[in-house]
């Protein structure tokens, strides 16, 4: 009997040890994986190309930002017109065309209102309109304006008045262009002045009993100054 106990105990004694063991073995294998989920390969991967995604939005936006720009004054005027109180355009914008190969992507809006501005280019005789704008420097071959409609007020000059009859002054082309061959210097200030030939750019269409009239613009350089810049 006695042998027989001392053998259980001993047999109790190692099953007791294999199963510290069993549970150390245990413990061992769960932090082995969560440190290999921690230092996952995948994980490590995505972060570094995100870090370099925004390295490279960050070059661009170095390269956008130190890319050569320079200044436009333009300045709009007109002389007098004989016969006419007011001779209303609305602008919608004011483009310039840079030299390149492709037409339509080498314009660069400098002014834009899409509800569109009355102008009265008879007062611009006395108060010329004038606005400066920053733009990519280079070489220019043309300046455009919108236009959204015009109207034309018969009478001596004078303030605008409700009671004014106002013609339907119509722009075949919808915009008023301009050939001109002019440079923006990086850091400079290129100034330009345009005359809108109000005077000889109206004319009477004959239809019938009722004339109409459109405007067929004649626009003249008056000014072109380059400055230097950088």
């Amino acid at each position: 009997m006695t042998t027989k106990r001392k053998r259980s105990k001993g047999m109790k004694k190692v099953s007791f040890l294999v199963s510290l063991v069993c549970l150390a073995f245990l413990a061992w294998t769960i932090s082995c994986q969560s440190t290999s989920s921690t230092g996952n390969p995948a994980t490590s991967k995505l972060a570094k190309g995100n870090q370099s995604n925004s390295n490279t939005n960050n070059d661009t936006s170095n390269s956008d930002a130190s890319a050569a720009m320079g200044f436009l004054r333009l300045t709009l005027q007109d002389a007098p017109v004989d016969d006419a109180k007011n001779v209303w355009v609305k602008i919608s914008n004011i483009r310039v065309h840079k030299a390149c190969d492709d037409e339509e992507d080498c314009f660069t809006t400098v002014w834009e209102n899409s509800a569109g501005q009355d102008i009265d280019l008879l007062v611009l005789k006395t108060m010329p309109l004038t606005f400066t704008t920053s733009l990519p420097a280079g070489t220019y071959n043309q300046i455009r304006m919108a236009v959204i409609s015009g109207e034309i007020v018969f009478g001596p000059a004078g303030a605008p008045d409700p009671s004014d009859v106002r013609y339907t002054l119509t722009v075949p082309s919808d915009e008023i262009k301009t050939h001109l061959h002019f440079e923006v210097a990086e850091g400079g200030m290129t100034q330009i002045t345009l005359d809108l030939d109000a005077k000889n750019s109206i004319h009477i269409i004959k239809k019938g009993k009722k004339d109409s009239y459109q405007l067929r613009p004649v626009v003249n350089v008056v000014e072109v100054v380059e400055g230097s810049g950088n």
